[in-house]
């Protein structure tokens, strides 16, 4: 068995960051689709509002959940050396199937 101790907080927030950063990224332009959609069937008026808004939440979005990303990872791999210095890290056991031969 391996035994995680040590999660690197650095490493951890970057990738948290980058993982959530893409997912807002998705979400955004799920509401820009939205947007875009229903500002064309309220009138011309509201269409270039829907439409920079839409885009707006694409840009946005992906760096407001890049940041909270970041800080999570980062609390977490904090959190979890913490709980892992005092009981113990977490345990993975690998079968020999999953070992990559070497070329």
């Amino acid at each position: 068995m391996v035994k995680i101790e040590k999660i690197g907080v650095s490493s951890a927030a970057k990738i948290y960051s980058l993982t959530l950063g893409v997912l807002g990224f998705v979400i955004g332009i799920f509401y820009a689709l939205f947007f875009s959609i229903f500002s064309g069937l309220l009138g011309d008026e509201m269409y270039s509002y829907g439409l920079g808004l839409g885009i707006g939440m694409a840009i946005v979005f992906p760096i407001i959940y890049g940041i909270i990303g970041f800080i999570v990872g980062a609390l977490g791999a904090i959190v979890y050396n913490f709980v892992a210095s005092k009981i113990g890290g977490l345990e993975i056991q690998f079968s020999e199937d999953d070992k990559i031969p070497l070329l």
